[in-house]
């Protein structure tokens, strides 16, 4: 009798769960968010790109992650896709998730997301948006779920006075991969767009309510910031609407960082033409290129690439995270934008060296907090300085 007592009571927890996680994935975040733009007119979004890590993530990110949030104090927290590693397993998944949002949940700030390419290689987007969606502070939803992808949606932000809906925030999935490349932004999902667009400024009484995209993947007319290639220019060169470009920012364009060739979908869609005809957008905010920072205007729309955060994957030393302060009613600036990277907020000394390498390896995962903080204060030492360049010398 015990042993059938124990059979139904797992067959309920487990029913109980399942069913917990399908309610999450499909709700819709309460009104009680309440995301509205400050007495003085700003509203502050903390963006986290390509964390891409797992059930142990390094150190230096969580601590990068929580310095930021103190920093900035923002109001939403928007991680753009990649936010864990290929997970194989559904616990794996789970731990990996948990693990990356600790500093968030930890905050209490709101947030939100949209998935990448690597986040549902083996374990169903459905699935992760129901382990995130079991965070009280997560606003993230699938508003249709019979749409292309999982989990895109948007998030209205009110006025200063709670009157009326000033900003939205779009988060569209940007899917995964094409028998050619990356997949695109399908057409179903650029309908849904339309639609709820039309639905938010009827009931704005006809006035366009300006927003923001987020999605993993970049538009592919983002190499129209980029610099033509000079004629006869022999080295490699991409090849964009019949003109070779180079891998450099057009000055004129845009501004920044650009250490890779994005990398957009093969596919053009029509996503970024439907933006430009609805009016709506003033920028479209993207990671997946890990070494990439910047941002450029083509057809009055800006292109936000920000780095990744991650330290598990590859990048350099711009590892960071962007800020975007929101202007309320200001249509000439709706925004400002800046970035800043792991140097930035814990110095480029010896010790700021020292912690980039060692929190940012796997070994600081793995042993106690106080080895680090010991080993940080050694090398401010000037005989634990030698040692440090010594040895950082036989890996250079």
């Amino acid at each position: 009798m015990k042993a059938f007592l124990k059979a139904i009571s797992f067959v309920l927890t487990a029913a109980m769960l399942s069913a917990t996680l399908f309610s999450a994935a499909a709700r819709k975040p309460a009104e009680s968010a309440d995301l509205r733009f400050g007495n003085d007119g700003k509203f502050t979004i903390l963006q986290f790109a390509d964390a891409q890590d797992d059930a142990l993530p390094r150190r230096a990110m969580l601590m990068l992650m929580e310095a930021a949030i103190k920093e900035t104090k923002p109001d939403l927290i928007v991680l753009t896709g990649d936010n864990t590693g290929v997970t194989a397993t559904k616990l794996e998944s789970k731990l990996a998730i948990n693990a990356m949002l600790k500093p968030i949940i930890k905050s209490g700030v709101p947030f939100t997301f949209c998935f990448g390419n690597h986040d549902a290689e083996k374990v169903p987007k459905e699935y992760q948006l129901g382990i995130y969606s079991l965070n009280p502070s997560c606003l993230a939803y699938d508003a249709d779920p019979e749409l292309t992808g999982c989990a895109t949606h948007n998030l209205e932000i009110k006025s200063s006075d709670g009157a009326r809906t000033a900003f939205n925030i779009w988060m569209i999935d940007s899917n995964m991969y094409a028998e050619r490349g990356y997949d695109h932004v399908h057409q179903d999902q650029i309908d849904w767009y339309v639609s709820a667009e039309a639905n938010l400024r009827q009931a704005n009484g006809g006035v366009t309510v300006p927003s923001m995209v987020f999605q993993h993947i970049c538009v592919p007319e983002i190499y129209e910031v980029l610099k033509d290639a000079p004629e006869g220019f022999s080295e490699v060169t991409k090849i964009y609407n019949g003109t070779p470009k180079l891998c450099e920012l057009n000055p004129d364009m845009a501004s920044g960082v650009i250490g890779e060739w994005p990398c957009p979908p093969n596919t053009n869609s029509g996503e970024f033409a439907q933006f430009v005809e609805t009016g709506d957008v003033v920028g479209i905010v993207t990671g997946h290129d890990h070494i990439n920072s910047f941002v450029g205007t083509y057809q009055g729309i800006d292109f936000i690439q920000t780095q990744g955060i991650g330290f598990q994957t590859y990048g350099n030393e711009l590892r960071g995270f962007r800020v975007i302060t929101l202007n309320e009613g200001d249509t000439d600036s709706p925004y400002s934008t800046y970035t800043r990277t792991f140097y930035d907020l814990f110095g480029d000394d010896t010790a700021g060296q020292f912690m980039y390498l060692y929190y940012g390896s796997e070994i600081a995962s793995l042993l106690p907090p106080f080895v680090g903080r010991f080993l940080t204060d050694f090398v401010r030492t000037d005989i634990g300085e030698k040692v440090f360049f010594a040895l950082k010398s036989l890996f250079d």
